[in-house]
């Protein structure tokens, strides 16, 4: 049996059309998954007792299972979560000063193998449906309970978001309606490791999402090297793009600093001449270290006089010491063990 959250607005009132419930029942539905986040159907009080039979035969109500949660000391939280085959995943809940983001996984692993990732290290099991796309973002917000202010989705969790596009597609539809989750497009962030053609059609159809690029290099050879996709995605093309296109937000840059590989002034200088005329910020997120990879983090004063550099050159430059590290939750560090499945 299919999962109801797999299921657009259209695609349920089509399905519960058939079967003679009228329309604006599937609308009643909706706001019971994704307004009050109430699955369970016996406490849907506005849908009748046989539509609720007819529901109940046709679709899984069930959210995916949180199997367990791990809280560091700055109230990060991070979810493995068991999906309806028994694979794993990890979603993370971050505690901002005035707001909450929810770090969510596109895939089950990650096929891309950078170097310097956890998720990749696990290898790729398959992608994640629309519906679990989705259950990530509304068992975190069970989490939060009657929280109502500001929530920012960030997409980069596990996976590369925009090489299961079909389905995150479907998820953003849901989340940004007003009959959905109800997000803003400004307060979601697609973070993608560089696909020319699903960038392009990411901005069509949602202009107002927000768009990070890993980039982590500045050069070609070097960026190969630590993610292996630039030999068939070169940046160039990438950044050429980022350069003519007129968007509403700038595009954001995340370079991944490590020690010996890219943390250079020598790097810095390239990096300025590399972004020069692209409208962007630059995330320089120092590297959070994995048990199983042989990278290191930078010094502390290598990182300031990297960034300090940046700024000097008209750049927005943010240093993102990454929340969650204590409970291997930070960027690059997600690797939900699913060897054994």
């Amino acid at each position: 049996m299919n999962s109801i959250y797999n299921y657009n607005l259209e695609e349920l009132s089509t399905i519960l059309t058939e079967r003679g419930i009228k329309p604006f029942v599937s609308n009643q539905i909706f706001g019971w998954l994704y307004n009050k986040i109430e699955p369970d159907i016996n406490n849907w009080s506005n849908i009748s007792n046989t539509n609720k039979e007819i529901i109940d035969s046709l679709f899984d109500l069930n959210l995916d299972k949180v199997e367990k949660v791990e809280k560091d000391s700055s109230g990060t939280k991070k979810f493995l979560i068991r999906l309806q085959d028994d694979l794993l995943i990890e979603s993370v809940l971050i505690k901002e000063s005035d707001h909450y983001t929810f770090c969510i996984s596109s895939q089950v692993g990650c096929a891309l193998q950078c170097a310097f990732c956890a998720t990749g290290k696990m290898g790729f099991f398959r992608d994640l449906t629309s519906g679990e796309i989705l259950s990530q973002i509304i068992l975190l917000k069970k989490e939060l309970g009657d929280y109502k202010r500001k929530l920012n989705l960030v997409f980069m969790g596990m996976g590369e978001p925009l090489l299961n596009y079909d389905n995150l597609k479907k998820a953003l539809s849901i989340i940004i309606a007003d009959t959905g989750i109800n997000i803003g497009q400004r307060n979601i962030t697609i973070s993608t490791s560089g696909f020319l053609g699903k960038i392009k059609q990411l901005e069509e159809d949602f202009p107002k999402i927000k768009i990070s690029f890993s980039l982590n290099s500045s050069n070609q050879e070097n960026r190969e090297k630590l993610m292996p996709i630039s030999k068939k995605e070169p940046v160039k093309p990438i950044l050429n793009y980022f350069k003519t296109k007129k968007r509403q937000f700038r595009v954001t840059f995340e370079y991944v600093m490590i020690k010996g590989v890219n943390d250079s002034l020598e790097d810095a200088l390239k990096l300025n001449k590399l972004l020069s005329g692209i409208s962007c910020k630059i995330n320089i997120i120092p590297y959070n270290e994995n048990k199983s990879i042989s990278f290191k983090s930078p010094e502390k004063k290598k990182v300031e006089k990297f960034s300090d550099s940046l700024f000097k050159k008209g750049y927005t430059v943010m240093v993102r010491w990454s929340k969650g590290k204590e409970i291997n939750s930070a960027c690059g560090q997600l690797s939900a063990d699913n060897r054994q499945v």
